[in-house]
């Protein structure tokens, strides 16, 4: 069949290999950018967050969302993760940067514990941190 429509096997090989490295030169290893300055936060929680940002995270929390918002001087980074079965997860902040003109906002989810008794009762969790002021845009990794 391969002959009728002139293609001989080495051809098609050949081609074959072609697309193999056409496809393969676009995958990459993706590597966070370098950090050129460690920026200082504090998580804050309860009263500590003004209360617009509360209303706002009351709004989204049933999905997950990235939310930056500033007041007096503070920008607030949000991560939530949206409504998970149970309660007992606990967010893991792993690193927030500077890297030329952008802030990285890293943080990891992690479910309850096996032997760790959880309430039956939905949760959102969110994580706020707070820091001075930055004009920077914020990626969420």
């Amino acid at each position: 069949m391969l002959h009728r429509l002139g293609c001989s096997p080495h051809r098609l090989g050949i081609l074959f290999s072609l697309c193999l490295c056409i496809i393969l030169a676009g995958c990459s290893k993706s590597e966070a950018p370098e950090k050129t300055n460690t920026v200082e936060f504090t998580v804050v929680s309860g009263t500590d967050i003004p209360k617009e940002l509360q209303e706002l995270i009351k709004e989204r929390q049933k999905n997950s969302f990235e939310l930056t918002f500033s007041d007096n001087g503070c920008l607030y980074v949000i991560k939530g993760y949206g409504k998970q079965s149970s309660g007992g997860y606990s967010i893991v902040i792993h690193d927030f940067y500077q890297s030329g003109d952008c802030l990285y906002f890293d943080t990891e989810l992690f479910g309850p514990k096996k032997d760790e008794p959880v309430s039956g009762a939905p949760s959102y969790p969110y994580i706020v941190i707070k820091t001075e002021y930055r004009e920077d845009p914020v990626v969420f990794d």
